[in-house]
């Protein structure tokens, strides 16, 4: 059954708040990271201060390498199993990851709180990004995408706004942090959350039809029986190695900037916390709102989604070097900051877009997407351990090398945007070509 009218953007805003939640609640410290060492480290004794970096990257670490396992298996869940179905699993597991890390237990058992959660964000991801796709047809897909990056960026901003009313009531008048009241509001957060994703997840299982079908012009491609072989075939696509090239390079710039600017403007640039926090907030919602949609009416201006990513990239790269030259400017670091917002948030808006482009078919559309994902966002494995470390041994000094890293995969993401575009512009050829010979025969 295809979803059509109106009734498709109602099924696309609840999807996409849904998703705006699951990449709010296991990437907090996004948003709170100096509140979450003060509760990890004054409110309850789970980690030494001497080491919370560390361990606030490791929960970053423990995300990213369960979604990515679960990136593959979501993947093949997708092209198996109701979209709907997968939806409602990952709700109720990322409910019950975010009520457990609500209760600031052990440090064990917060590592094992972010491991449940990155089961729901792998359990409902691809089903997601496949039920996205469906929804449009082949020449909505930046649309699509992007305009579900703008919702996700409004949940985002109320979001991150309600966390920052209720830790602010830990504020001293001093400007110093209560910790006997952040960890607290911490908590009423994090179950705020919990009950959201059951809420979301459930609207989302009612609207999505048992059996949907895609908009897209091959609907034929929808019909194609379920096999494990799709898994092999999926890696035989160079479109599929060419969008874990993109996704990588791009998702390095997401998790150096959001994962570290907020604690950034505080070491270095001498914002204090709560600002800190709100500035995250307007960089990693409000700005990614205004973004994310905009890319998608600039990717039909380079009439290209690989093209405009390999630009922003590009761009992104030349704003972080003006970051490490002014900062010891504050106005001007972070004025620089909302620009390097502007485009790193705005790139997720065409990701997943880029396999209609290199037309990657239909019925591989959530192993593709769980083969980019497992590879794509390994970031999130490696970097926020790495970066804690760095942050932990060398103090501010720390951030040139995270700010180096995210200028190396800029110029890289450039590099692999360029042969994405020269490859799907043979697709299109091929394509093409193929569609003018019944013509050629008939004349």
């Amino acid at each position: 059954m295809k979803i059509k009218g109106a009734k498709r953007w109602v099924v696309l805003v609840v999807l996409s708040l849904f998703a705006g939640e699951m990449v709010y609640t296991p990437y907090i410290r996004f948003n709170y990271y100096d509140q979450m060492a003060i509760a990890f480290t004054e409110y309850k004794p789970i980690v030494d201060a001497a080491n919370v970096n560390e361990f606030i990257g490791t929960t970053g670490m423990i995300v990213g390498f369960v979604s990515m396992i679960m990136y593959i298996v979501g993947g093949l869940l997708a092209d198996k199993f109701r979209e709907r179905n997968l939806i409602l699993l990952g709700g109720v597991t990322l409910a019950a990851g975010a009520a457990w890390f609500g209760l600031l237990p052990d440090a064990n058992q917060i590592l094992a709180a972010h491991a449940v959660m990155a089961l729901g964000v792998g359990f409902m991801w691809s089903a997601y990004l496949k039920t996205t796709r469906k929804l449009g047809n082949a020449h909505e897909q930046g649309r699509m995408f992007s305009t579900s990056e703008f919702i996700r960026g409004i949940i985002g901003t109320a979001l991150g706004f309600m966390g920052v009313a209720l830790l602010n009531q830990g504020i001293l008048p001093s400007g110093e942090m209560d910790p006997s009241i952040i960890g607290p509001q911490l908590s009423l957060l994090l179950f705020i959350n919990a009950g959201m994703f059951l809420v979301l997840s459930f609207a989302a299982f009612m609207l999505i039809p048992k059996n949907l079908v895609g908009n897209e012009d091959a609907d034929d491609a929808e019909q194609v029986p379920f096999s494990f072989r799709f898994m092999l075939d999926a890696a035989k696509l160079p479109a599929v190695w060419f969008g874990v090239g993109i996704l990588f390079c791009g998702y390095s710039l997401t998790a150096a900037a959001s994962g570290y600017l907020g604690t950034y403007t505080v070491q270095v640039l001498g914002v204090d916390p709560t600002a800190a926090s709100s500035f995250a907030i307007v960089r990693n919602y409000i700005i990614a709102a205004v973004s994310t949609l905009l890319i998608g009416f600039v990717a039909l201006f380079f009439k290209s989604e690989i093209k405009t990513l390999g630009i922003y990239m590009g761009v992104t790269a030349a704003v972080v070097a003006l970051l490490m030259l002014f900062s010891g400017n504050t106005g001007i670091g972070i004025a620089i900051t909302f620009v390097f917002a502007f485009f790193y948030t705005g790139m997720r808006g065409l990701y997943f877009a880029t396999l209609s482009e290199m037309r990657v078919p239909v019925h591989l559309t959530g192993i593709a997407i769980g083969v980019m994902s497992f590879l794509g966002y390994t970031p999130d494995v490696f970097f926020s351990k790495i970066a804690g470390i760095w942050l932990d041994s060398y103090g501010t000094a720390g951030f040139t090398y995270i700010w180096a890293y995210a200028i190396a995969c800029g110029v890289l993401g450039v590099v692999v945007a360029f042969f994405a575009y020269r490859y799907a512009k043979k697709k299109q050829a091929e394509v093409d070509g193929a569609a003018a010979v019944p013509a050629d025969a008939a004349a």
